[in-house]
């Protein structure tokens, strides 16, 4: 395959030498037409500015005392402000781009167009967004700079004109709620007033308060009935097991077991309690009698000695403590339900007037809490005002004004020129192999053989000495034309990777 490769190549090579003329003379035409169209081309050229987005860092310190603009809401807002149609409209303005332009569809055009090539990027830190750069690409590199100084300019001022604006209009507002609120919660208080008068009432039943005693009450209730229940169910327990208890055993022939489980409870108790506690000291008064008389005395193998079952009294004490919890609780139940009732009753009785001195109430301390919510806020709005006043929350700081550009963003020369000489090489080769593969006539004797054709005889070609001094002089004078025209062509292209490297 690479032996195939190389043949054609090898064809495609003395085609190009075969008529080298036509393939120089096609090179640097298309090489030619390519740089002319280049340079032809309308240079471009682009101005940014970078602002940065600071935020002061008394910010931080009267956090929840005033209210500032949120990093990330000013962020997504920029975009929109710095493209929208008022905000170009009063840049194109300031620069007079309108002078000339009398029809409003014009004009609507042009600002369409800024809008359309004003590029915005908004970056910066892994946490923050705080940087944002405003581009924007023409033809004319004053305008260019000119456009993006006056952009960012207008926006930094029309962001604290607005800011402050807000901050002063919410100052306004809560001026004038506290003024009304202040009234109405004055209003209020006389109403209370002239109904106490009137009515003869001197002391509120506070029927909320009743309502929540009942609640409460309801509540112990549901209370003690769960906790009846519980014990209840121990109960239950507790007399299944006594049932399956005997009342009495067998003296001696448990007292070993008796004692070991005496020691046992003994040393459980010791890790909660000290030794003084009455438990544990009826206990070992018990396991000092039990082990005097397992040592004092002798069982006889024919008699049984039985005792009460300490386990059963044991359960038997816990059903009666079970008991006397299920009494105290019932009666307190009892005595909840009477208090219960006893404050249904009074809610009942309430006079109608004393409901309507209620309301009056309700009301005024509704306008009480409004209007202590707005002082707390007028507070928060002073110190806000005087943030902004001091330019003490979230500035824009211009890190970057655009300067006048010096090279051009497009064309890219470098590559225009390269592409033209890639495109004229192609077109010079493309030409030679086609006038190649439109004549027919025999090239070499494989063509022959390739056909079955019987070849007798070759002809060789005689060389004429003359024609080939001419021939050569002609290849000479060609030669160092196209490396002339050549080395013009690398000069430029050197020049270009000049200026993109900024040495020029």
């Amino acid at each position: 395959m690479e032996k195939g490769f190389f043949t054609e190549l090898t064809r495609y090579l003395v085609c190009c030498y075969k008529r080298r003329y036509l393939f120089l003379a096609v090179f640097c035409l298309i090489t030619t037409c390519g740089l002319f169209y280049s340079y032809r081309l309308p240079k471009l050229y682009e101005a940014d500015s970078t602002v940065f987005i600071e935020e002061s860092v008394i910010k931080d310190l009267v956090k929840g005392i005033a209210i500032t603009p949120d990093m990330d809401t000013r962020v997504s807002a920029i975009k929109y402000t710095l493209l929208g149609r008022e905000f170009i409209e009063k840049v194109v303005n300031s620069l007079d781009m309108d002078l000339g332009i009398s029809n409003e569809n014009d004009r609507n055009g042009l600002i369409a167009n800024l809008q359309n090539r004003t590029k915005i990027e908004i970056k910066g830190d892994r946490n923050k967004n705080n940087i944002f750069k405003v581009s924007i690409v023409d033809k004319n590199p004053y305008f260019a700079q000119k456009y993006i100084n006056n952009l960012i300019r207008t926006f930094v001022e029309e962001n604290l004109s607005s800011s402050r604006d807000e901050t002063y209009g919410a100052n306004r507002f809560l001026d004038e709620q506290l003024v009304l609120f202040k009234n109405k919660l004055d209003a209020a208080e006389n109403a209370i007033i002239a109904f106490r008068k009137k009515q003869g009432i001197f002391s509120a039943v506070d029927e909320v308060s009743m309502l929540a005693d009942i609640n409460n009450y309801e509540r112990s209730i549901e209370e003690i009935e769960l906790s009846i229940d519980t014990l209840s169910a121990r109960k239950k327990r507790l007399e299944s097991q006594k049932k399956s208890l005997d009342p009495r055993v067998d003296l001696f022939s448990s007292t070993k077991d008796r004692i070991g489980s005496l020691r046992q409870k003994i040393a459980q108790l010791l890790l909660t309690y000290t030794k003084d506690y009455p438990e544990i000291v009826r206990l070992k008064a018990e396991l000092e009698s039990l082990q005097d008389s397992s040592q004092s005395e002798e069982q006889p193998s024919e008699l049984t000695t039985t005792s009460i079952n300490p386990l059963y009294q044991d359960v038997q004490q816990k059903i009666l403590d079970t008991e006397a919890e299920i009494s105290a609780l019932s009666a307190r139940r009892n005595r909840m339900k009477e208090l219960k009732a006893d404050k249904a009753l009074q809610l009942q009785d309430i006079p109608e007037t004393k409901k309507e001195l209620a309301v009056l109430n309700q009301e005024r301390d509704s306008y009480k809490t409004i209007y202590q919510q707005l002082l707390m806020r007028k507070g928060q709005s002073e110190v806000s005002k005087q943030m902004e006043i001091g330019d003490k929350t979230t500035t824009f700081r211009i890190v970057d004004p655009a300067i006048l550009p010096g090279m051009p963003v497009a064309p890219n020369m470098l590559k225009m020129i390269l592409l033209s000489i890639v495109i004229g090489l192609g077109s010079g080769m493309g030409v030679v192999l086609l006038l190649d593969n439109l004549n027919d006539s025999v090239k070499n004797v494989q063509q022959l053989t390739n056909l079955d054709i019987r070849v007798l005889a070759i002809i060789p070609s005689i060389p004429d000495e003359v024609l080939l001094r001419r021939q050569r002089g002609r290849d000479l004078w060609v030669f160092a034309v196209a490396g002339v025209y050549f080395s013009g062509v690398l000069f430029l292209l050197g020049i270009e990777l000049l200026k993109t490297m900024g040495k020029i």
